[in-house]
């Protein structure tokens, strides 16, 4: 039953990840932590230049692709399903609209992008992942039809070693309200890097609320209280968020 202010509770996981939380995932050493710093610069100077799929990954494809609109933004909301046999992440991801001539206008091509508006994190053999991305436009060419693509070649060199990485996260929203606050809970040696928080809801088949935030850094073993701006108005009933971990080595 929908209540006037509803608290969620949950553990944001990397998907496919291990049931159980092992307190010393992300156990530090020299050497993880020079791999870590690497994996954060490649992915600074990749989110420097334009990113632009032309030729889609067969293997891990968007299932579905939506977006919800108001406020003059508009959030797009892919699913994305990895149909292979391992781990795959920072995979380059593009949206936009394709006319009726097939013609096709993206909207996170630009250079400057935060890393992962232009990238997904990692995706566990035979699993899906929901991802948004928020950007502050809603002109859209008339008979126009959101569409996403993803790349086949990864933008950094992340290495996927400890895949049991777990965030705790405890959620709080207010039905009809515009934003969702989220406690993140880092219990790990694994300090995380833009770490992803998406959150979206849905009314049958229809989204009606999204957004999406990036967190600069989640250190290990920290909390952090943080609000998720939602474009488009849902209920805490059909209300999810997913916290999804950057750094797995």
């Amino acid at each position: 039953m929908a209540r006037s202010a509803s608290r969620l509770r949950g553990v944001a996981v990397a998907t496919g990840a291990l049931a159980v939380a092992l307190p010393l995932a992300g156990c530090t050493t020299t050497q993880h932590e020079a791999q870590r710093v690497q994996l954060e610069s490649a992915r600074q100077r990749a989110s420097l230049k334009p990113t632009r799929v032309v030729v889609a990954n067969a293997t891990v494809a968007p299932t579905s692709v939506a977006t919800v609109s108001g406020g003059g933004r508009t959030a797009f909301v892919v699913n994305v399903r990895n149909a292979g046999d391992r781990w795959v992440t920072d995979l380059p991801i593009s949206v936009g609209y394709q006319r009726a001539d097939g013609t096709r206008t993206y909207v996170n091509a630009s250079a400057n992008l935060n890393y992962f508006q232009a990238h997904l994190p990692a995706i566990a053999a035979g699993r899906s992942l929901t991802w948004v991305y928020t950007v502050a436009s809603h002109a859209v060419t008339h008979h126009a039809h959101p569409f996403a693509m993803v790349g086949t070649k990864p933008s950094a060199p992340a290495r996927l070693t400890e895949t049991n990485v777990r965030i705790g996260l405890d959620v709080g929203y207010i039905t009809g309200a515009r934003s969702v606050t989220v406690h993140l809970d880092n219990p790990t040696s694994a300090p995380q890097y833009q770490f992803q928080v998406y959150a979206y809801a849905r009314q049958g088949s229809r989204y009606v609320a999204a957004g999406n935030l990036t967190i600069a850094e989640l250190g290990a073993g920290s909390k952090q209280r943080v609000r998720v701006r939602l474009v488009g108005v849902g209920r805490s009933a059909n209300l999810r968020v997913e916290a999804i971990p950057t750094i797995l080595q």
